[in-house]
């Protein structure tokens, strides 16, 4: 049985897409990284990222290499399939490159017009405005700070400092609004008065007058000046601060780093689009390799169903009716199996009827052949005992010589016959062959001392000595000995006889092939079809089997045998016998 199969297939090409999903999740990830952070360093995590795409395609390359190192070996093997294979992922191949080539142009296209555009369309110039506003902005509230703080218009406000604080806040808010908060300090360092944003209080009085460090704080950013203000003969350590908006530090950074890598981006905008495109390349090289690996499941796919229906044609060709081919009913291809499984039913049926007709016809012959055979020598001996009878009722005084002769001829024709019933006896019950492993040149040698005679030498030499098959040895012997008297009888007057072999390969297998050939007069052309035939002979003596007894036992061995044969030269008998161990 034969099946087409599926399910690694199936199973293989899922995992592909598996793999071809993580790959494309790798390229987005690791495009927005590059576009993010082109000018900054690398991270570890990046790093890894490198080595996943980098090493990604070359395991890739391995795969694809491997296959196609084990395709060119199939196709010098001539394996079925292997060349339609070839074309399959050339065509895959051109299909891929036809799709990817476009995209990647138009892809790469697009992105250099849209860095283009970026850079003409003044982002540039707005980034650099904004994050100049944020740094007037800032610096405009420190210069505040200190010009207020160092004004004689402190000194006033302070004069409510014990008699009404309220009214002193409310003073420094009316004269300047930028002051979120307000702190004094006596001369020991304590606190004497705080008004405004809780979070801008300090803890300890500062040690000098001037600008304080700016604080950051999760919600705020704080600005602060200190100045030293006296009031009734007494020192006072006055600090006024503002509390920056929310999150104003980070969109400071946030223009500062935008402004820094669109600068970036300007100074190296054709080194990007290079890299740019070399990246897009080692993206695109991977998913190529996915698709070609793609190709050569797709086309085992595609060239499996017909390798397995080949195969099943050449085992039925070689004689095997069992062969069936087994596929799911959903498949494509189901009514073709069906189909060659009919035909191959069909067949069976009709051989088993052709054999039985053969064998009818061989029977028939047969007993055409031997009526023919017996009647003939009926004859001479039914006129014999005739003969005999007459004579002995007439008293012939000759009647001793023609009884011996007459005798004579009755025993020789009774020989004759009882010959050529024990040819066609030994033809009939031929035995099934009983393998075993036999050296060729040791079974020839065996069957070449009986037959070889002072006028007709027998070489085995040219057999080699490693030349071994699996067969019933008796029947080789039998095999050699029959060609070796086949060829004696073609040589009245001696000559040689050779045996020469080699090993030979037909459909994928290993045989030997054996030549016997002789130095005789040759085979006439107008007989070489017929010396296999059973009881056909030329010789005046046999019975026509020994060939037909040869033919048998090649064919019981799964084996082949033809001739060649040329007039004046010799005969030489080729035989192929599958090779054993």
């Amino acid at each position: 049985m034969r099946s087409f199969r599926h399910g690694t297939t199936a199973t293989s090409l899922l995992v592909l897409i598996l793999i071809f999903l993580v790959l494309v999740a790798l390229i987005v990830v690791f495009f927005q990284q590059i576009l993010v952070g082109l000018a900054a360093p690398a991270r570890q995590a990046n790093q890894v990222l490198y080595a996943v795409l980098v090493l990604f395609p070359l395991a890739l390359l391995a795969i694809i290499v491997y296959q196609l190192v084990r395709l060119a070996r199939e196709r010098a093997a001539r394996r079925p399939g292997a060349r339609l294979k070839g074309r399959l992922l050339l065509f895959f191949g051109f299909v891929a490159l036809l799709s990817a080539v476009p995209q990647a142009l138009l892809s790469i296209s697009f992105i250099g017009s849209t860095i283009s555009f970026w850079l003409r369309a003044g982002i540039g110039e707005s980034l650099a405005a904004g994050l100049d506003l944020s740094l007037a902005y800032y610096h405009g509230l420190v210069e505040n700070l200190a010009r207020f703080n160092s004004s004689p218009l402190v000194p006033t406000i302070l004069q409510d400092l014990g008699r009404n604080p309220e009214r002193l806040w409310k003073n420094v808010q009316t004269a300047n609004s930028q002051v979120h908060f307000i702190q004094v300090f006596d001369t020991d360092g304590a606190e004497v008065l705080f008004r405004g944003q809780r979070e801008g209080r300090l803890r300890a009085s500062p040690t000098a007058p001037g600008y304080l460090p700016k604080e950051d704080r999760s919600e705020v950013s704080l600005l602060r000046h200190a100045a030293l203000h006296s009031l009734a003969g007494r020192t006072y350590m006055v600090v006024v601060g503002t509390a920056l908006s929310e999150g104003f530090d980070q969109k400071a950074a946030g223009l500062s780093a935008s402004q820094e890598s669109f600068n970036q981006l300007n100074r190296y905008n054709r080194l990007f689009l290079v890299v740019l495109i070399i990246f897009y390349l080692l993206f695109s090289l991977p998913v190529f390799l996915l698709s070609i690996l793609v190709s050569f499941l797709l086309s085992e796919e595609v060239v499996q169903p017909i390798v397995s229906l080949e195969e099943a044609t050449r085992r039925v060709a070689e004689g095997d009716f069992s062969t069936r081919i087994l596929t799911r009913p959903t498949d494509e291809l189901s009514v073709l199996a069906d189909s060659f499984n009919r035909m191959v039913s069909e067949l069976a049926r009709s051989r088993s009827k052709l054999l039985q007709a053969e064998k009818i016809a061989a029977w028939q012959e047969i007993a055409q052949r031997l009526a023919h055979e017996i009647k003939n020598p009926l004859t001479p001996i039914k006129l014999s005992a005739q003969r005999i009878l007459r004579k002995y009722t007439g008293e012939s005084v000759e009647f001793r010589g023609i009884l011996e002769g007459a005798v004579a001829a009755i025993i020789r024709e009774v020989d004759n016959l009882n010959d050529m019933l024990t040819h066609f006896r030994d033809f009939a019950r031929l035995p099934v062959p009983r393998p075993e492993t036999c050296r060729l040149r040791e079974v020839a040698e065996e069957a070449a001392g009986m037959y070889a005679t002072a006028s007709v030498a027998i070489d085995c030499s040219r057999v080699g000595a490693d030349s071994v098959i699996t067969a019933d040895r008796s029947q080789l012997q039998q095999l050699f000995a029959n060609l070796f008297q086949n060829a004696i009888q073609a040589m009245p007057a001696g000559g040689r006889i050779s045996v020469a072999s080699a090993v030979v390969s037909k459909e994928g297998r290993g045989f030997c092939r054996l030549q016997v050939r002789d130095t005789g007069s040759g085979i006439a052309e107008e007989i070489r079809d017929m010396i296999f035939r059973p009881y056909f002979t030329t010789k005046k003596q046999g019975a026509g089997l020994g060939l037909t007894i040869v033919e048998r036992i090649v064919f019981d061995h799964a084996g082949s045998i033809r001739l060649e044969t040329q007039a004046g030269v010799g005969t030489t008998f080729v035989i192929d016998l599958p090779m054993g161990s």
